[in-house]
């Protein structure tokens, strides 16, 4: 990887993907460039030179405000996924767009754990992020000793995945919409392109797998790429069991309070505005299941985490002694039509 002198001509470095790669590669005539992303990574806006600039306006004029804009330094083009196209450009027809809509953890209906546990724990915690139990023993609530303010009993912050306590594991809760109490409470409209309808969500599937809120229904990935990347493309069409929102009025298990609610102008586990203001759209809800390779060996956690002495649960609520292997390990979630990306920390654990 390296950078491209971007002072002179305006230069194209561009990769392609690897289903681009496997189709260019079958030569049966179905390699075509139909669709593509760009992005702006390596940007940095704040050397716009105008007169709100801390450097001054440009002495040259107007012109020559985006100057060291346009020479930035750009790296290659590069086909790991996992690294690039951070931050995708997209464009909207609408000149009468105001607010950009975001993705947001709806930490009421889904408390990230460093939110309920911080003091509970010793060392470093995932801050915005969820535990993830990796085998039925480290999820079991009688493999602690103490009682107090244990992650692993309360639930909160700790996604419970395996083992017989599964069913009271907690989700994962994304709302999406516009950010603002300068708008009034309103359900944005089927078809507004703003709203989104469809996500895509990827993590690493040596790891972990998407469930619904039911855990026993597996998710089937889409794509598996070579970096053991998995993409499960989840619709509001197709896929409406991972929805909750004004177009799926399933019922919700009793543990995730008033999910549903996010229909009524004042819904009080919205993290999206507030409960006067705001345009909500649609609401995330899945939980992540420990693939089997963790569940039942601990050669991923040496090989890519390591081992902590009560690092996770301390002494007064893990019991004396108790040491975890732990992997960490991120959940990426993309709006298909807005384009925007939400990055949650998860660590994944398991008792030694």
């Amino acid at each position: 990887m390296a950078f491209l002198d971007n002072s002179g001509d305006i230069i194209l470095d561009a990769v392609l993907t690897d289903t681009g790669r496997k189709r260019l590669a079958a030569g049966d005539g179905s390699f075509r460039v139909v669709k593509f992303s760009m992005g702006d990574d390596e940007i940095d806006y704040a050397l716009y030179r105008n007169s709100n600039s801390t450097e001054g306006r440009h002495s040259s004029g107007s012109a020559y405000y985006d100057l060291n804009i346009l020479q930035t330094p750009v790296m290659e083009a590069f086909t790991n996924n996992t690294s690039v196209l951070n931050s995708k450009l997209i464009s909207y027809t609408r000149n009468d767009i105001l607010y950009l809509p975001v993705m947001k953890v709806n930490w009421k209906l889904s408390p990230t754990i460093d939110m309920v546990f911080n003091s509970a724990f010793t060392t470093n915690v995932p801050a915005g992020g969820y535990i993830i139990t990796a085998d039925d023993t480290t999820s079991k609530p009688s493999s602690y000793t103490g009682t107090t303010n244990c992650p692993l009993l309360d639930g909160q912050g700790v996604i419970r995945g395996a083992g017989s306590s599964i069913a009271a594991a907690e989700e994962i809760v994304i709302d999406q919409g516009l950010d603002t109490a300068d708008l009034s409470v309103a359900m944005l409209a089927v078809g507004d392109p703003l709203r989104e309808t469809q996500y895509l969500i990827e993590l690493d599937n040596r790891l972990g797998q998407v469930t619904g809120l039911d855990p026993t229904v597996v998710a089937r990935p889409s794509f598996v790429d070579d970096d053991n990347i998995a993409s499960y493309y989840l619709s509001l069409n197709s896929n409406p069991g991972y929805f909750a929102s004004n177009a799926n009025s399933e019922a919700v298990p009793a543990f995730v309070p008033d999910i549903n609610n996010i229909d009524s102008p004042a819904d009080p586990d919205t993290v999206i505005g507030t409960s006067q203001g705001g345009r909500y759209g649609t609401r995330l809800a899945f939980r992540i299941r420990a693939s089997q390779d963790i569940q039942t060996s601990s050669t991923l956690f040496t090989k890519l985490g390591g081992t902590t002495a009560a690092g996770y649960l301390n002494a007064t609520v893990g019991g004396v002694g108790k040491t975890f292997y732990y992997i960490e390990s991120m959940i990426r979630i993309t709006g298909f039509t807005t384009g925007y990306r939400l990055e949650i920390p998860v660590r994944y654990i398991k008792i030694v």
